[in-house]
């Protein structure tokens, strides 16, 4: 009888936790802990129709975005979907892209950001796998684009990219091959300025420049951090990956951001303007202190001199005309006539040229 009891109560348990979903998390010898709702086959997680951030932020986004040219390996996967399932990741087996080359299944990931004052984009894909020397489930990919502009409330198209760092490791960044990036249009391959960068990734933990193509460029849908649904963002900043660091969530964002900077692409380039439209330095100690909405007193008005008079002028007194002869043949008959001889020194002046019928200055706008 008590046998009976307990092998129902068990099986009652083992229905509840079935139901609930809480067995997925985690599973049996797998180091990957997830909150519930838990872990689903990797290629079960929809991906989220792109959504950029809102207002500029959003605009930079998208202005931004990059190619990934993927020629080996995974391509990269929608970590979570709307309800916060997280995908279960690959065993390291077989071959490097087995089971994870289905391009409908990708997802970008994007957050704004600064570092030492300066602007920055984080861009991450996720895939299921890594066959490197470690061979393990989940990885991320990412770059982050180094933004400058010295406009006052500056729109997307304001700003010029001056560089990208590449990741080279979980916390690690190759922050010196920007002049070899490639650029590219909008997905749709138009636009004035080429601002979307190709990424290469060859199947191991690093993404570099592309090297001199785009023969498999990806560009899945985008999504800004600050569009997740709730439950997907709780379970990027909750799970606890074995090998993998989930670069663009709360907790590793902003350390993302510093270890990837890099000074020297800002070189010679003034600080950028805050909302206030203020240039602040980031040396500056006095620089985090609130702005004062008091406004900043008028000099005083500077008092004139009065000029002296100056002596007036006597004007000459029209001569006499001297009376004519009219028996003199040496006199002229009739007035003297007015000529546009240069050699008199008088011209005709043409009409105005309007400035706008002018040409322009040549100039020239390298891509970045």
């Amino acid at each position: 009888m008590l046998r009976s009891s307990i092998s129902s109560s068990l099986l009652f348990l083992g229905l509840a936790t079935l139901s609930s979903g809480l067995a997925l998390a985690p599973r049996k010898g797998d180091g990957d802990i997830a909150i519930a709702p838990g872990f689903i086959n990797h290629d079960a997680v929809v991906p989220f129709q792109q959504q950029a951030s809102d207002g500029v932020e959003g605009e930079i986004e998208i202005h931004f975005k990059p190619w990934l040219n993927d020629g080996a390996g995974c391509f990269p996967y929608a970590a979570v979907d709307r309800s916060g399932f997280h995908g279960a990741g690959l065993r390291p087996t077989g071959k490097s892209g087995g089971d994870c080359r289905d391009p409908s299944k990708g997802q970008i990931y994007a957050r704004v950001g600064t570092s030492n004052g300066r602007t920055g984009v984080l861009y991450s894909w996720y895939i299921p796998k890594i066959q490197n020397d470690e061979k393990h489930k989940h990885y991320y990919l990412s770059i982050v684009v180094w933004l400058h502009t010295d406009i006052c409330k500056a729109k997307a198209t304001d700003y010029k990219v001056v560089g990208i760092s590449y990741s080279t490791g979980k916390e690690s960044w190759d922050k010196f091959s920007s002049p070899n990036t490639l650029y590219t249009a909008s997905d749709a391959n138009f636009g004035p300025v080429n601002t979307h960068a190709i990424v290469g990734y060859w199947g191991k933990m690093n993404v570099e420049p592309s090297r001199d193509s785009a023969h498999y460029a990806l560009s899945p849908p985008m999504v800004a951090w600050s569009k997740l649904a709730k439950p997907a963002e709780d379970q990027l900043n909750n799970i606890a990956y074995e090998h993998a660091r989930c670069p663009f969530n709360d907790n590793n964002f902003q350390a993302t951001l510093d270890a990837a900077f890099n000074g020297d692409l800002y070189n010679n380039l003034p600080l950028e303007p805050t909302l206030e439209c203020v240039p602040i330095d980031p040396k500056d100690p006095i620089s985090d202190d609130p702005i004062s909405d008091d406004p900043i007193p008028d000099d005083p008005p500077k008092k004139e001199e009065p000029k002296p008079e100056e002596p007036k002028k006597e004007e000459p007194k029209p001569e006499e005309p001297t009376p004519v002869d009219p028996e003199d043949p040496t006199e002229p008959e009739g007035p003297v006539p007015v000529t546009s001889d240069p050699a008199d020194g008088l011209f005709e002046d043409g009409p105005e040229i309007p400035e706008e019928a002018l040409p322009a200055d040549p100039t020239f706008t390298p891509t970045p």
